[in-house]
């Protein structure tokens, strides 16, 4: 199986693009992302996804109509202009998105819809750190293990069939889904909102021999080899 690109990968796999005088570290979404690519590779798939999300997000914070297309050029180029321009705590107005201004682009998407549908034991920054963490706020992040792990919540595939890629790279489908995930693994777990947040990586099955065997730090599933630091995943998501 080939590898994903990860979030924000740094050798540009799937289409994201240097910035043109090299002065920012690695690639990002900027001109030319998601034109002419082939679609039966999923990294460039996912990448034209993402950028459909940002062209959508655009639209949506500025009020502006602009073509859903997936492909990164100058309009796109000058609305990510105005919106970085438009919130100075980004940073340098640049034209490109990487990880602050995907963030800012996406947060007002999450908080409405936890405000709409999250239980109130789900606090926004276990949301916000579970999106954070498993994708850096990338919306076409692939997974880089296992390349069926895809968008802001890396859902996969094969344990979720029902969904196409379209639908797992969806920025509002994937919130909603972690958001509905916590929403019945919060109360599973009787309000243990850590081992809740395990459970988005161990499973519930897992979770439970992991309870079994003592909460350890660094924990092996069985009929696996590879250890999981189960605490530092716990203490990574509960920085929002």
């Amino acid at each position: 199986m080939v590898n994903g690109r990860g979030a924000w990968n740094v050798s540009g796999v799937g289409g994201t693009k240097q910035y043109n005088d090299s002065s920012r570290p690695g690639p990002y979404y900027f001109d030319g992302s998601g034109v002419d690519i082939n679609e039966d590779d999923p990294n460039q798939y996912a990448v034209r996804g993402a950028v459909k999300a940002y062209q959508r997000a655009l639209t949506r914070r500025l009020g502006i109509n602009l073509k859903i297309d997936g492909a990164y050029k100058d309009k796109t180029h000058a609305a990510v202009l105005r919106f970085q321009d438009e919130h100075p705590a980004i940073g340098l107005a640049w034209g490109g998105i990487g990880p602050d201004t995907s963030k800012a682009l996406l947060l007002p998407d999450l908080k409405r819809a936890y405000k709409r549908r999250a239980i109130a034991e789900l606090p926004l920054a276990v949301l916000s750190g579970t999106i954070r963490h498993e994708s850096n706020w990338d919306a076409g992040a692939v997974g880089y293990v296992d390349p069926r792990d895809v968008g802001l919540a890396q859902i996969n595939a094969e344990a979720h069939p029902e969904w196409d890629t379209d639908t797992r790279l969806e920025p509002i489908n994937a919130f909603n889904f972690v958001i509905q995930y916590y929403n019945g693994n919060i109360p599973y777990f009787k309000g243990n909102i850590r081992d809740a947040i395990a459970s988005y990586n161990l499973g519930r099955g897992g979770t439970n021999s992991w309870i079994r065997d003592g909460r350890p730090d660094v924990w092996t599933p069985d009929g696996s080899t590879t250890p999981r630091d189960v605490k530092q995943y716990i203490d990574s998501i509960l920085q929002g």
